[in-house]
């Protein structure tokens, strides 16, 4: 394939992710988390079924990743808000995170590992099909979430200042928490190969290196986290933009070395960001409306998806060098929005999981 081809199945899964995402959450919030969850193993497992068929025709590859992306966006709806309803405090924020980065960092490894030993890109689909059977069957027999039968609508929903705090605050940060994913194994990777692809075993590398650090991270970002703060989102920005810095010389050299720290940053800020946004958004939603503010958070948290591609048709038209610096300017501009609009977290109405109901943080 392609770099442009290439990239372009890799974005293809957001026409399958992104309803979900809209969509998805308010569905698991009515009918409960357990159903959409099996339904998100069974679209994954469909999925890979149909990429094992790619190598017949680029058509399967699509057709695998929009099946692939139904998965994903019903995965982090309706099991995010699952992880926070089984989560007492802040604590559920964390779990989630870190479950996504590891998904992020092992399946690509494992992966990778696979075809690069035995050349069989089959191997590693059939491999995530077994393990998505399995993990179908222990959810199968688990416990749905209980549902607050006793809540209102209105005790239920979200306020609208705390809507007005996640449009002001969390969603300028948001395409940057898969911009830096992707941008850490795939436009790293893309610089360093010159446009003709890196070796398997440095992508590989890069993926581990990116998602791992997101996940080693989280843990110990949470300790710079503070109440009614947006602390943890202006750390992750100022990360991001180191990383993008970082990659300036990649673009102008081709230095794996430093794509190496650039992926090592660019995960980093992915772990924070993830962190931080996702503990604001469990913090905003109403008990209600967690699944919908959840996929409402993704779904612009997946437009990072788009990076890589839009890197690729960059290519045709200049430097990449003079792409990394525009990523530069747009993460300075969140990171002006988030500082701006910090205050607005000092007064907001934070929904406790472990009571149901809705408490002002304001002091004094």
């Amino acid at each position: 394939m392609s770099e442009f081809t290439a990239f372009l199945v890799l974005a293809s899964y957001v026409i399958g992710l992104l309803p979900m995402l809209v969509f998805g959450g308010s569905w698991a919030d009515k009918a409960g988390r357990k159903p959409f969850t099996l339904l998100a193993l069974a679209a994954a497992i469909l999925g890979s079924g149909m990429l094992m068929l790619g190598a017949e025709t680029h058509l399967w590859l699509y057709a695998g990743r929009v099946f692939t992306g139904i998965g994903m966006g019903l995965a982090m709806v309706a099991a995010t808000s699952w992880i926070k309803e089984l989560s007492l405090g802040p604590g559920g924020a964390v779990r989630a995170g870190v479950c996504t980065s590891l998904g992020f960092a092992v399946g690509p490894v494992i992966s990778g590992v696979l075809v690069g030993a035995t050349n069989s890109p089959e191997l590693a689909y059939l491999s995530h099909i077994l393990a998505s059977l399995a993990w179908l069957v222990l959810v199968l027999f688990q416990p749905d979430a209980p549902r607050r039968a006793h809540m209102t609508r209105q005790d239920g929903a979200t306020s609208a200042e705390n809507m007005r705090i996640f449009r002001r605050v969390v969603l300028p940060m948001a395409p940057w928490v898969f911009g830096l994913a992707t941008s850490g194994f795939a436009v790293v990777t893309a610089l360093t190969g010159g446009g003709e692809g890196a070796s398997l075993l440095f992508s590989t590398v890069t993926v581990a290196l990116t998602m791992g650090m997101g996940a080693l991270v989280q843990p110990l970002a949470r300790r710079w986290d503070r109440p009614r703060s947006a602390r943890l989102l202006v750390i992750g920005l100022g990360t991001a933009i180191s990383a993008y810095l970082v990659m300036v010389p990649v673009a102008l050299t081709g230095s794996t070395t430093l794509g190496l720290l650039a992926s090592v940053l660019a995960g980093c800020a992915n772990g924070i960001l993830l962190l931080g946004g996702l503990g604001q958004v469990l913090a905003l939603a109403g008990p209600a409306e967690v699944g919908k503010l959840t996929g409402r958070y993704y779904s612009v948290c997946y437009i990072g998806f788009l990076t890589p591609t839009m890197l690729s048709l960059w290519r045709y038209q200049a430097d990449p060098v003079y792409f990394i610096v525009l990523l530069i300017l747009l993460c300075s501009i969140s990171l002006v929005c988030v500082l701006r609009n910090r205050r607005l977290l000092l007064n907001p109405q934070v929904h406790h999981p472990d009571t149901g109901g809705v408490h002002n943080t304001s002091v004094g």
